[in-house]
């Protein structure tokens, strides 16, 4: 094909829905992906917190005035009711995944052992490792191991353009797959430093790009095998992939609902608590004391909502990030 016929198919996509650790800012990529929930949720009710002390230095939010405090706090704590609903449909999901009938159940594990027959084929292993993160890193490694045969596979006698694009292909699959590799031996499953190391590596365009080459550059290939086990083994790879960011995914739900619920409860006992007791502390309480009660209050009721935002936004930012699963790979 002449270079003028056509947009290059090996020409770099960048997309919309990959995890680029690159051009984000840092602090926009904390928040929404790799800081820490817990210590996000400290920031933020930290805020909350500081957000009532100025509201009252301001003078909009006067603690003295028991009754429009007591009125908002028990806003807030008729609000933190409908997480128990928000508790359950969260559990509903993840037990939806988990629970089935024999012959569901029985699909379901045949898939499963069926997939990674066909890895181990592909790897000649004779047994894959059981732990989701050293089967994905095994697949990587096959992966990176047959990206470095590539150019061998090549004829003597093949185009200088063709050699150079393929040596070049076969350089972006190692260099993305040793930090895969790096991140993935000190991981723990169902953490997010699992789950980053294999968010935006060996995208779909790898996988449209070694097949290009098997179409229009077969002539170029003395042995065409490495080419084929590549097609192979990056899509056994994007299965993986994805299998891998499911059970990560569930595994953020469940603990989740739990903390919600962790969090729920003493919301409600404390809110209720100090709904009651207000109007007497605004009586006999330092006025100083009294901002500290007040913002503890609101910060304490508002807390369920905070860790429901936290976790959500790093949930709902993987899923829309990694949304292009398989072949196609979208553009800017």
């Amino acid at each position: 094909m002449a270079p003028d016929d056509g947009p290059d198919p090996f020409e770099d996509e960048d997309s919309e829905l990959t995890y680029d650790p690159v051009s984000e800012s840092p602090v926009k990529r904390w928040l929404l992906l790799d800081g820490d929930r817990l210590v996000i949720s400290a920031v933020l009710a930290a805020g909350v917190f500081t957000a009532v002390v100025a509201l009252h230095l301001g003078g909009v939010l006067r603690v003295r005035n028991d009754q429009a405090v007591v009125t908002l706090l028990s806003g807030l704590v008729g609000g933190t009711l409908p997480f128990i609903t928000i508790v359950l449909a969260i559990n509903q999901l993840v037990l939806s995944q988990e629970l089935g009938w024999t012959d569901e159940l029985a699909d379901r594990f045949q898939g499963m052992v069926s997939f990674r027959r066909d890895v181990e084929e592909l790897t000649g292993e004779t047994v894959s490792p059981a732990s989701p993160a050293d089967f994905l890193k095994h697949v990587v490694l096959a992966t990176v191991e047959t990206g470095r045969r590539l150019p061998g596979s090549l004829a003597d006698d093949a185009d200088e353009d063709d050699v150079a694009d393929v040596e070049r292909f076969g350089d972006a699959l190692v260099a993305e797959g040793r930090p895969v590799i790096d991140a993935l031996d000190d991981a723990e499953f169902g953490t997010f430093d699992a789950l980053t190391a294999v968010l935006g590596h060996h995208q779909g365009d790898h996988l449209h790009t070694a097949r290009v080459h098997r179409l229009e550059r077969t002539d170029a290939f003395a042995d065409t095998g490495p080419l084929d086990e590549l097609i192979d083994l990056l899509e056994a790879l994007a299965v993986a992939r994805q299998t891998f960011k499911t059970l990560y995914v569930q595994h953020e739900l469940a603990v989740l609902s739990r903390l919600l619920l962790y969090v729920g409860f003493p919301t409600l006992v404390g809110g209720g608590l100090l709904v009651m007791v207000y109007p007497t502390l605004a009586g006999d309480v330092a006025i100083g004391t009294l901002v500290v009660v007040a913002a503890v209050g609101v910060t304490l009721v508002f807390l369920p909502f905070i860790v429901l935002l936290s976790y959500s936004l790093r949930i709902a930012t993987i899923a829309a990030r990694t949304a292009d699963f398989g072949p196609f790979v979208p553009g800017d």
